[in-house]
């Protein structure tokens, strides 16, 4: 018995939460989503009319955001050896393909936030307006390619079968688009009260306002499919993984700090907001509220990720139990 339960392969079986990927990872997915959302919501805004200002330049700010996450990304893989391994195979690595999608976000996203604050400088950009919308429709696709991608990467992951669903980049394109339309609200209303006044881009803040509601109910349920599905999944360990989130050491992390900040408190603020539209206190609280929850999020599906069993660890399990057929399983425990 003393050698059955010493034995590794048994002890394997354990609970073993991935360690490779962390909190820098987790920041970087959180800032290119919200960096590239806003990116999407401040191109939709100005297409279709509901801009007040005669610049483009606070609605473009998303390529910024979008750069500093990717420093969080390169500093986790190291510049010199696995950054630079990883750039170089596109045709295996979502790493790879992540890497040219958001360098072309940035890049292009900084040339169009660059024209917008000409005007500003006395140039005249009238004469470059086809050349604009063609630049405008590149840094659109790729902004929404950005935010598809930060949950392609997590799914792309071998041996976490928690992440390994196509839900995943569909919760974290909507979270996404929430965070940047709540980040363009808070943005915008900072600059009209510096600039102008609180009431300058109230219709544009009221259609912002309301799509960030949609996209919180959308989200939440997402989250809830997400979850159900991979609770509900006979793959590796997605349950544990689940029950860990829900009902283990991230628990509070989880109802408190996502579901309850994340999603019921802010549409209950959001309710009186409309109400009382002309309170920046309650509307930098929803702000607060949403963006900081959607860290949490990102940080508690990373943190989650419960390793699955390679085929070779399998095996070798397999080939101890034939050796030792009257060794009973150990029972999981969390850590």
């Amino acid at each position: 018995m003393a050698t059955e339960m010493a034995n590794p392969v048994i002890n394997s079986r354990y609970f073993k939460p991935q360690k490779e990927w962390g909190w820098q990872v987790a920041v970087d997915l959180y800032l290119a989503g919200m960096g590239s959302g806003a990116l999407v919501i401040g191109l939709l805004v100005d297409w279709l009319g509901y801009s007040p200002y005669s610049s483009r330049t606070i609605l473009l700010w998303g390529p910024v955001l979008v750069a500093f996450g990717a420093l969080f990304l390169i500093s986790k893989l190291g510049i010199r050896r696995r950054f630079l391994n990883t750039v170089m195979n596109p045709k295996t690595s979502w790493l790879s393909r992540g890497f040219y999608i958001l360098s072309v976000c940035i890049i292009f996203g900084a040339v169009i936030l660059a024209i917008s604050l000409l005007p500003l400088l006395g140039v005249d950009i009238g004469s470059w307006s086809l050349f604009v919308r063609a630049l405008d429709m590149v840094v659109f696709i790729f902004a929404l390619a950005a935010a598809v991608y930060t949950g392609i990467l997590v799914r792309s992951v071998r041996f976490v079968s928690f992440w390994h669903t196509y839900l995943l980049p569909v919760l974290f394109t909507v979270s996404a688009l929430t965070t940047g339309a709540m980040a363009t609200v808070m943005a915008t209303y900072t600059y009209d009260l510096l600039v102008f006044n609180e009431a300058y881009s109230s219709n544009m803040r009221n259609v912002l306002m309301n799509i960030t509601q949609g996209l919180i109910l959308i989200e939440a349920i997402v989250l809830a499919l997400y979850l159900y599905t991979r609770y509900m999944a006979e793959e590796g360990q997605s349950r544990n993984s689940v029950l860990l989130l829900i009902s283990g050491r991230l628990w509070f992390v989880f109802w408190l700090g996502i579901v309850a900040s994340g999603f019921a408190l802010p549409l209950v603020l959001a309710i009186i907001y409309s109400r009382f539209s002309e309170n920046p206190i309650l509307l930098f609280a929803i702000g607060a509220l949403v963006l900081a929850s959607r860290l949490l999020l990102r940080l508690a599906i990373i943190y989650a990720g419960i390793k699955d069993q390679t085929p070779w660890h399998k095996f070798v399990e397999l080939q101890y139990y034939l050796k030792f057929p009257d060794a009973g399983p150990v029972p999981l425990r969390n850590g």
